[in-house]
């Protein structure tokens, strides 16, 4: 399949990912706890990576996937977020942007591996799993009872299958605290399938769009992107929307053949150590039926849920600007025309009640026709200063100031063509305005001014 029909596509998803992640970051400098900004930062780095791959583009890929990990084992509680994971961050985002650059001018990413950042994300990974790591050895114990049930179903809900550990039990039991459902799915993909990878990220794709969260799969998400898998991969989920739903979604890919999912519970919570060495002993059916119920009550929490699910993006369209500068033109001289019936209409003789009525009529109709279009061609200033924060706070490192961005009236809407030009001239402002017009911390005191600079980008 050629996919470069959809390089443009991608290049403006990647542009949408990476400013989001710019904005994310920074916020998760602020606020290192909180869970929606960190679940934000692990869609995007997993869009990214899947997007990627689908592309072909293996250096992006890797980057993307070895960001992801870090992000699981934030969201996890295994790691926590520091200035130095941000900085590490932060030089991500530069990468990406530097591999985006080489697309959008060759349709290749380059040959920069990034591997210093590849070593930083790993580094960060090892230096803080090591201490759970020893800290867990009963862990792989709750798999091994996981796997014994599709043993007795012996049908294509593969998903039973998969072994949880207690970083994934614990992110289930939370959701289901939270009123969220837990869907285990097992996916088939037709034999003539010829890109099983795409397949699999189409349907990850759309499983995100409903909001739903894969928390695991079988196989590995590496593996299904290098397709080492056969014919089938499974998945848990933690989503808000409709089991049906999720199936629907997932059964809409082309050359899917089947869907088989099923609503969970979630797994109980492992006994105190001494409980489980009295259970090791004498194992009996009445403890057995204790813990059975506690996995399964959260379940009636699933209901409310419904109602948090988030809205599907699909209210916009790209439109490419060619096809808008052609209906603009269209436009102008539908206007022409009706200024010439109207002159027409005017100096005949007489005139014409009825013809008056429908040039009048006409004439509303293309005014309200010319304000649309120009309407459709404004877009928010927003996704140009967004960026903005970053750059002052790499500024602050690197002049040894301190400063402080101020900005107002991101909503304000300019023409398409005007935004994509604006942003370098505001970008040298802002640099000009950080170097020579704010004083080292010790000058302004010395003045009696604030220790902190602030800089104001105001739009209106």
């Amino acid at each position: 399949m050629d996919v470069s029909q959809y390089l443009e596509i991608f290049i403006d998803e990647t542009k949408e990912h990476v400013n989001s992640l710019n904005t994310q970051i920074m916020e998760l400098e602020q606020d290192p706890e909180n869970a929606d900004t960190i679940n934000e930062i692990f869609r995007a780095a997993h869009s990214l990576k899947g997007m990627a791959g689908t592309m072909g583009y293996k250096r992006m890929q890797t980057l993307t996937h070895d960001m992801e990990n870090v992000f699981t084992e934030v969201r996890n509680g295994s790691v926590k977020v520091n200035g130095n994971m941000i900085d590490v961050l932060f030089q991500c985002l530069d990468a990406l942007e530097e591999y985006l650059a080489n697309i959008q001018q060759t349709a290749d990413e380059g040959t920069n591996d990034n591997d210093n950042l590849i070593q930083a994300l790993n580094a960060i990974l090892k230096a803080e799993a090591a201490a759970p790591a020893e800290a867990t050895p009963a862990a792989p114990a709750a798999p091994a009872e996981e796997k014994a049930a599709p043993a007795e179903s012996g049908g294509k809900d593969k998903w039973k299958e998969i072994a949880l550990g207690e970083p994934e039990q614990h992110v289930m039991r939370e959701a289901v605290k939270e009123g969220k459902k837990l869907i285990g799915m097992t996916v088939y993909i037709q034999d003539n399938c010829l890109l099983k990878a795409a397949r699999a990220f189409l349907v990850f794709k759309a499983l995100e769009e409903l909001g739903a969260e894969v928390i695991v799969s079988n196989p590995s998400a590496q593996d299904i992107e290098d397709e080492k898998f056969e014919n089938d991969f499974s998945v848990i989920l933690i989503a808000d929307c409709d089991i049906n739903k999720a199936k629907e979604a997932a059964a809409n890919v082309s050359e899917i053949e089947e869907v088989v999912a099923e609503l969970m519970t979630a797994p109980a919570e492992e006994a105190p150590e001494e409980e489980k060495k009295e259970e090791a002993a004498a194992p009996t059916p009445a403890k057995e039926a204790e813990r059975k119920p506690a996995a399964a009550a959260p379940a009636a929490n699933n209901k409310p849920a419904e109602k948090k699910a988030k809205p599907v993006a699909s209210r916009t369209v790209r439109v490419d600007i060619e096809k808008l500068d052609s209906l603009m033109n269209l436009v102008s001289e539908l206007i022409i025309a009706k200024n010439s019936l109207v002159s027409a209409t005017t100096n005949a003789e007489g005139g014409n009640t009825a013809a008056n009525e429908q040039i009048e009529y006409l004439e509303n109709v293309t005014t309200n026709l010319h304000e649309s279009v120009m309407k459709v061609r404004m877009v928010p200033i927003e996704s140009v200063v967004s960026k903005f924060p970053r750059m002052v706070r790499d500024l602050q490192k690197k002049l040894n100031k301190k400063m402080e961005l101020y900005m107002t009236g991101e909503e304000t809407e300019l023409d398409r063509t005007v935004v994509d030009e604006i942003g370098d001239p505001l970008m040298h402002l802002l640099r000009n305005s950080a170097d020579h017009g704010l004083e080292s911390a010790e000058v302004r005191l010395e003045r009696g001014k604030p220790e902190v600079g602030s800089i104001f980008l105001d739009a209106y």
